[in-house]
């Protein structure tokens, strides 16, 4: 289980390391497409255009291996900084990337991305393995500062990976792929062409440039040569094998656009089209991602191959004569097939023909693809790595600003933080019952830590709440509450309001309000606030309130009368619901105990609030909080909390009931 784990970890560690990277590749697609019309309208001279191009290829080995490292670090938890320097240090020393020349220090052509990636796992590697059994500080009672005590420890691994380094490189070269290279260019041409598409795409999916990896290791003489018909094999794989771009992008397009359920699979689709057209694909294999992702691993090889299996068989029979001049490569699909051929639909309708077997073959792994990410881009693990992520940064901010109050609760936070890694957070939800009609009218979603075949509560919640650092679990709640509300709009499901606790971080803070709203707007959400948090920000907070309301969410105060209760708040406060805590109903087994409950009901039903009764556990509370003539009562006498599958159960038989 524990090697699973770390394998997992691995694998996300580097999708999330690739998805960094979007940014840059969207800058960079953006900058061919100018250096392509700079051609023709000259905005630029050819040396300065030529310039630039090649610091954007020469920028992505460095830029891989920072990511990587930094990313591997989260997910291992062990420190990002240090790890990411060493890291760089190691690559600019073993890589080749920066070599002596006869001016000085030269950036190289060479092909160094196997460096880049091989690195960030070395030093990951290391690093486990010294913390694991060579963990040394020079500050075992804990009396210094921890951020000085932290750097100077990360001084003893610097020493160790970069001697361990020093001495395995060298015998790394006496790893020879000579034999199979030879071997590869003595096949026959049809075999070569073959495998040339085969390994492009797989080192396409490691995140590496596959027609670069290839011209470094293979002899590519036989791209030039006649291929089928009378077509040399570089026009033949440009207009019948990768149109569009690596993995025939257009067809992944498509089947994202006709079929995905995911709103960010079509966005990301969308914002391809305009870089696909001119056969860039980059966008979609690091947006959405294609690179490190297993379940579209094999459509992304599985495709190109057919279309040129296919291609070559048909091409065999049917001939398409090539009677004008080579064209750019980055020419659009049909148009480079009408010009190269002089204008023969036959070409054209192939290129059809092979785009729809294309969606055809991509359709069932998006499927496949979606449901188990659980967000079209990020399943489970993604984003507790967020979390750590989103943790360590607001940790960073925290040792800044009150060093010494954080170092108490940061073993806590990092116990938790542990525990948040090796198991997984879901949520659970908690269903409202109508107390007139005995109808289901509601569920709240309360959050879970799931570890094997158990479920726990939320006990990390208060060290991260003292430690400031509850943001995070906000931002993972908001996620995973958009997506089961997507999920059951589009099956019917969602036909009651869903109710989720809101941190007073959250909802002080603008940018989480705005993505809450982006995402959750439109959908049957009530914000839940407890009462002390407004009452200790009550300008702020009302000012949300009243934007959250306008923008079409219910509002409740949540556990009233938990410790911190103003009626007086109650008269300003522009909520919906009020829900009582079940610290009021645990004293109704004394007279005043019940005159307190009914009171507080019937102040709260005159001031026009929706009462919910919260933990109703019995028969003798059901029919005190009924003659009450509260609204809305949860608790275990109805059921406790149920995981999404069980309370989606409990929906479809309501939603039977009312029908």
């Amino acid at each position: 289980m524990q090697r699973m784990s770390a394998l997992k970890i691995f694998a996300m560690s580097f999708r999330e390391a690739v998805l960094a990277l979007l940014p840059y590749m969207f800058l960079r697609s953006l900058w061919i497409v100018f250096y392509i019309i700079n051609q023709h309208v000259g905005i630029l001279d050819i040396d300065t255009a030529d310039t630039l191009s090649k610091m954007f290829d020469l920028s992505f080995p460095p830029l891989l291996t920072m990511s990587l490292a930094s990313h591997l670090a989260l997910g291992f938890s062990y420190e990002r900084v240090h790890a990411t320097i060493l890291t760089v240090l190691l690559f600019f020393k073993f890589s080749g990337f920066v070599q002596l020349g006869e001016t000085g220090l030269e950036l190289t052509d060479k092909f160094v991305l196997p460096q880049a990636i091989a690195i960030p796992i070395f030093v990951c590697v290391m690093y486990v393995l010294l913390n694991k059994y060579l963990r040394i500080t020079i500050d075992p009672k804990g009396i210094l500062n921890r951020s000085l005590t932290r750097n100077v420890d990360a001084t003893l691994p610097y020493i160790i990976i970069y001697i361990v380094a020093v001495f395995m490189v060298p015998k790394l070269h006496l790893v020879s792929f000579t034999p199979f290279v030879e071997w590869v260019a003595s096949l026959p041409l049809q075999l070569q062409a073959i495998s040339y598409t085969i390994f492009i795409h797989l080192f396409w999916i490691t995140g590496i440039h596959g027609a670069a990896a290839y011209y470094t290791f293979f002899d590519t003489q036989f791209v030039s040569d006649l291929y089928v018909s009378n077509i040399p094999f570089t026009n033949f794989f440009d207009l019948f094998v990768v149109y569009g771009g690596a993995g025939s992008t257009w067809s992944l397009i498509l089947a994202l656009l006709l079929f995905s359920k995911s709103s960010h699979g079509r966005a990301v689709a969308k914002i391809s089209i305009p870089f696909a057209v001119l056969n860039i694909n980059e966008i979609l294999l690091f947006g959405l991602p294609v690179i490190y992702n297993p379940a579209l691993a094999i459509p992304f090889v599985l495709v190109p191959l057919v279309n040129h299996v296919l291609a070559y068989t048909f091409l065999s029979f049917i001939p398409v004569e090539i009677i004008s001049e080579p064209i750019s490569w980055v020419t659009p699909i049909f148009m480079n097939a009408w010009l190269i051929t002089g204008g023969d639909v036959i070409a054209v309708f192939l290129q059809i023909a092979l785009i729809t077997i294309g969606v055809a073959i991509y359709r069932p792994f998006i499927k496949y693809f979606e449901e188990r990410s659980n967000e079209g881009v990020r399943d489970a693990l993604i984003r507790k790595l967020r979390l750590n992520s989103n943790v360590l940064s607001s940790s960073d901010v925290l040792l800044n600003e009150a060093q010494l109050n954080f170092d108490k609760k940061l073993d806590k936070v990092n116990a938790h933080m542990k525990q948040l890694i090796e198991g997984e957070l879901v949520l659970f939800y908690q269903p409202q019952y109508n107390l007139k009609t005995g109808q289901l009218i509601g569920m709240e979603a309360l959050l879970r830590l799931k570890k094997g075949d158990r479920f726990y509560g939320p006990s990390f919640l208060e060290d991260f709440n003292d430690a400031g650092l509850n943001l995070p679990i906000d931002r993972w709640v908001l996620d995973q509450l958009s997506y089961d509300l997507q999920d059951w709009q589009e099956r019917g499901l969602l036909t009651h309001k869903v109710s989720m606790n809101m941190t007073v971080d959250a909802l002080l803070d603008r940018d989480y309000i705005n993505l809450f709203i982006t995402h959750l707007k439109g959908l049957p959400v009530v914000v839940e606030l407890t009462e002390s948090s407004y009452i200790q920000n009550q300008d702020k907070a009302q000012n949300v309130i009243n934007r959250l309301r306008k923008e079409g969410f219910n509002v409740a105060i949540d556990d009233f009368g938990s410790g911190y209760s103003s009626l007086s708040m109650l008269a300003n406060l522009n909520a919906d619901f009020v829900k009582l805590d079940r610290q009021f109903l645990e004293n109704t087994s004394s007279q005043s105990g019940q005159v307190l409950y009914r009171h507080i009901s019937q102040a709260l039903e005159e001031m026009h609030y929706t009462v919910i009764a919260e933990g109703v556990e019995n028969d003798t509370e059901i029919s005190l909080v009924s003659e009450c003539n509260i609204d809305i009562a949860q608790g275990y006498y109805y059921h406790q909390a149920l995981s999404k599958e069980d309370i989606e159960q409990v929906m479809a038989g309501s939603k039977m009931q009312d029908s």
